[in-house]
């Protein structure tokens, strides 16, 4: 109950979730209309179902779902697909790198004391962490021409749009945790976010959010910090996109379900997840 009632009372926190939750989905619709089609069937809905496998299920499942379905519904060139989803994905690991050595940066620079000490205690993990998205640029600068179909124009264009998304998704955590009135200060609503973003950063780990509930409960402790209040933030944070991802998933099948009993097309099969869904046409 203290978690209940230590929940945020600033609307402004709980608009800036649904921001943050349809940031994603839009950001990636924009790119892949660029790269691939215009096509009126290629939807921003399609990109909620794939924000929803990769956070739910597996990291890189939606990459599978979204590949089955645009082979499937659009007719794409299975090489020109696989193509453009891998530089896609590519740049985005190049330009989380990028932002992630910027926050670590700043994190180490001018966080809080404790903050540093909650790092230092974990020195070589947060390295290894740090490191991994250096893959991606490895692969984009000394094999451009083999791994990827873009163009430099369009390679500079999908990494800026990478990044643009992460670094205003990065300032609105910040502004929903000054919202929150948990922390007291701009710089604490930084190490909170630039923990979750760290946290972000490992790769084929389902639950992070779980994790970074769990870190942060820590990290409260050694600020000295309201539990209730910073876990009443924590839990919202976590439990909020997984109700959205549920509600529009479960619309999107039940109006698929009600679709194929209406039509009943000879040789229905029945409706699975990386199946062509007739609602994201």
């Amino acid at each position: 109950m203290q978690v209940w009632y230590a929940k945020p009372k600033n609307p402004l926190f709980y608009f800036l979730q649904i921001f943050t939750y349809i940031l994603l989905p839009i950001s990636e619709w924009i790119i892949y209309r660029r790269l691939l089609t215009r096509d009126s069937r290629l939807t921003p809905s399609v990109f909620f179902q794939k924000r929803y496998l990769n956070a739910m299920v597996v990291e890189y499942s939606g990459e599978a779902y979204f590949f089955l379905w645009a082979k499937n519904t659009l007719g794409i060139n299975t090489k020109k697909l696989m193509q453009v989803i891998r530089d896609s994905t590519l740049l985005s690991g190049a330009a989380g790198l990028v932002l992630l050595w910027t926050v670590i940066l700043f994190f180490i620079l001018f966080g809080q004391n404790n903050i540093q000490e909650f790092l230092k205690n974990r020195q070589h993990s947060t390295f290894v962490i740090a490191l991994l998205p250096l893959l991606p640029c490895l692969v984009i600068i000394f094999g451009r021409q083999r791994m990827t179909s873009l163009t430099h124009r369009e390679m500079a264009w999908v990494f800026f749009m990478h990044l643009s998304r992460s670094v205003i998704n990065f300032l609105l955590e910040i502004l929903g945790w000054w919202f929150s009135g948990v922390l007291n200060g701009l710089v604490l609503c930084f190490d909170f976010v630039a923990l979750r973003f760290v946290l972000s950063r490992l790769p084929f780990i389902p639950g992070k959010d779980l994790v970074f509930l769990c870190a942060g409960l820590e990290l409260s402790g050694a600020m000295d910090l309201s539990r209730s209040h910073v876990a009443a933030v924590l839990i919202i944070m976590t439990i909020f996109p997984q109700i959205l991802d549920f509600l529009l998933v479960m619309r999107s099948r039940l109006k698929n379900t009600r679709k194929s009993s209406e039509q009943s097309k000879p040789g229905h099969s029945p409706d699975t997840l990386f199946r062509s869904d007739p609602d994201l046409q």
